[in-house]
C-alpha cells in the first residue's frame, strides 16, 4: 500500500483558487475600461475637442494686435482716415493768415479834385461849355420832393457815375486817369455843372458825350431824375 503525501490533497484545491484569482482579475480589468458612450468616454472626447480652441495664441497675432488693433476695439482708427503723422502733414499745409508771404493792397491814395471850369457869362447868363438843347430847360424834376430822393439818387450815382467823378463829384473817382487822356472828367461841383436846371442835367446824362457814355440803358428815367436830385447836393 503506497504512502500518502499529508499535503498531496492540497495541490489541485490550491490551483483552482489561483486560477479563479486570476479569472477575478481578469474580469476586474475589464471591467475598469471605458465602454463606447460612457461618461469617461464622452469626457475624454471634450476634453480632445475643446483643447485646441482653448490653446494659448501663438506670438505673431500678439505682434500684430500691438500694431494694428482690431476692429471695433478702443483707438482704433477707422479706415480711410488720416493716421497721426498724416494729420501733422495736413495741418502744416493749410496756410495761415499771418505767413509773411502775403501781401495786403496798399489803399489807393485819394486824388486831388479836378480844377472848376472857368466860368463865363453872357447876357448875365453862365455860357455852358456843353449845352443842352433849350427844350431841355424846361424839363420838370419829378422825384425831387419825394423822401429819400437824395438817397436813393446817390446809390445809383455810386453804381456808374463815382469812377469816373469821385464820391464827391470832384471829378477824381479811380479811373478818372486813364479817362484823362481822352478828356478829363469834370467837377460835378462846379459853380458851371451847377448853374445847369434839373432838366439840363437830366438831358446830358441821358445822351452823354465822349468819354463819357450814355445812360439812357444803363438807368431808366426816374432812376436818372433820382440822379440829378443827388447832383444838388455837391454844391
Amino acid at each position: 500500500m503506497p504512502t500518502l503525501d499529508p499535503h498531496s490533497h492540497q495541490s489541485p484545491l490550491r490551483l483552482v483558487m489561483i486560477m479563479v484569482f486570476a479569472l477575478l482579475a481578469a474580469l476586474l480589468v475589464i471591467s475598469c475600461r471605458p465602454k463606447a458612450g460612457s461618461v469617461v468616454s464622452e469626457q475624454a472626447k471634450t476634453t480632445a475637442t475643446v483643447a485646441p480652441a482653448t490653446a494659448a495664441p501663438s506670438a505673431a497675432p500678439e505682434t500684430a494686435t500691438a500694431a494694428n488693433p482690431p476692429a471695433g476695439s478702443a483707438g482704433q482708427t477707422p479706415e480711410g482716415a488720416p493716421n497721426k503723422g498724416q494729420k501733422r502733414a495736413l495741418i502744416a499745409s493749410i496756410p495761415s493768415n499771418t505767413s509773411p508771404s502775403i501781401k495786403f493792397p496798399t489803399p489807393t491814395p485819394t486824388l486831388p479834385p479836378r480844377p472848376t471850369p472857368t466860368v463865363k457869362y453872357e447876357n448875365g447868363k453862365i455860357v455852358q461849355e456843353w449845352q443842352a438843347p433849350p427844350e431841355a430847360a424846361q424839363l420838370v424834376n419829378p422825384v425831387k420832393d419825394k423822401p429819400d430822393a437824395v438817397k436813393i439818387g446817390q446809390y445809383y450815382y455810386n453804381q456808374r457815375c463815382v469812377d469816373c467823378h469821385g464820391k464827391e463829384g470832384k471829378g477824381n473817382g479811380q479811373i478818372s486817369p486813364a479817362v484823362a487822356q481822352r478828356k478829363h472828367p469834370t467837377n460835378l461841383a462846379s459853380t458851371m455843372v451847377q448853374a445847369n436846371t434839373d432838366g439840363e442835367l437830366f438831358w446830358k446824362i441821358t445822351n452823354g458825350r465822349p468819354p463819357m457814355p450814355s445812360n439812357r440803358v444803363r438807368f431808366d428815367d426816374e432812376q436818372r431824375w433820382y440822379i440829378v436830385t443827388f447832383l444838388r447836393t455837391l454844391k
